[in-house]
């Protein structure tokens, strides 16, 4: 979600993605937040799919981001990911 307390959601991408380790995990966003096209530039390469809370069911919510998760899991790029040794930093 990208309305954290302490860190929110975009501090926590960029973090995120500034680690070797951890660039080719996919990011999905969930969040209630409206955005503005500066939030969605913020954002932009940086997360697989921003998923908007109240647009859809939470059964249908809930069923998109495990599909999405299935696809990732099964992706060879991020198989490889998971059996890389972790680069130092």
């Amino acid at each position: 979600d990208l309305m954290m307390p302490e860190m929110d959601g975009f501090e926590f991408v960029t973090e995120l993605r500034g680690q070797v380790w951890s660039r080719s995990i996919p990011i999905i966003v969930v969040t209630a937040m409206e955005l503005t096209a500066g939030d969605r530039e913020r954002l932009n390469g940086g997360v697989q799919r921003i998923l908007q809370k109240g647009g859809s069911t939470r059964e249908a919510l809930l069923a998109e981001v495990r599909d999405m998760v299935a696809a990732c899991v099964a992706s060879p790029r991020v198989r490889s990911a998971r059996e890389a040794p972790k680069e130092a930093e």
